[in-house]
């Protein structure tokens, strides 16, 4: 779990989140473009929309939550650009390149002091409950709280996202699918608080603080 400092320096937030924002605005135009900034903004909205229904109030632990969130992809910069636009199914050593960008991430901000904490939800947000994640499959408690959480709505926007090579999944699709997976790939604890907050939370879109052109990446 992420920890907090007993007396924040309030200056810190606001500097991480500006420079976060930063990143990110220069993450997408160098790699995705638009749908990265959707995507990236909608997770980092929902996830502490989902730390406030697991009622976790440490301004620490939600600011580096929502740095990580916006962040979570940009170990695909410096990827090959025909894995990650492809639109078939990935070969065994394209998929092998894919998972190598959680390190490459948390290697590229982890440097920075103010992004430290949040390098480590960039780090282990493909982890699984069940261990079976990666990049070192780490299971239950062993995975940071943060990182469990933002799995959880990585997935959903996943899931319920338009991709070149398919239509989202309705939102009632996602959640079963969810549910389903409760106890293997999310935290039993993490699932249970998704379920407790209004669907219609969920439904609405964030807003686009710049327009950025591009294709999307794969997730």
């Amino acid at each position: 779990m992420l920890e907090c400092r007993a007396k924040p320096d309030v200056s810190e937030p606001l500097m991480a989140e500006t420079r976060g924002l930063g990143i990110l605005r220069f993450f997408a135009a160098a790699a995705g473009g638009d749908i990265v900034c959707r995507h990236s903004l909608a997770v980092a909205r929902h996830a502490l929309t989902l730390a406030k229904a697991l009622a976790v109030q440490e301004v620490e632990f939600l600011r580096d939550l929502k740095a990580g969130a916006l962040l979570h992809d940009i170990g695909k910069i410096g990827m090959p650009k025909r894995i990650l636009k492809k639109r078939g199914p990935l070969t065994g050593l394209e998929r092998e390149i894919i998972r190598e960008h959680p390190w490459q991430g948390y290697q590229l901000i982890s440097r920075l002091e103010y992004l430290r904490e949040a390098g480590l939800i960039v780090l282990y947000h493909h982890e699984r409950f069940d261990g079976l994640g990666y990049p070192f499959g780490l299971a239950r408690n062993a995975i940071p709280l943060a990182a469990r959480i933002f799995s959880l709505v990585d997935a959903l926007d996943a899931m319920t996202s338009d991709r070149p090579y398919r239509s989202g999944r309705s939102f009632q699709d996602a959640r079963r699918e969810i549910v389903r997976c409760r106890g293997t790939q999310f935290d039993p604890d993490v699932v249970d608080a998704f379920l407790s907050v209004p669907v219609l939370t969920w439904l609405t879109p964030p807003e686009k603080p710049w327009p950025v052109r591009g294709s999307p990446l794969i997730h």
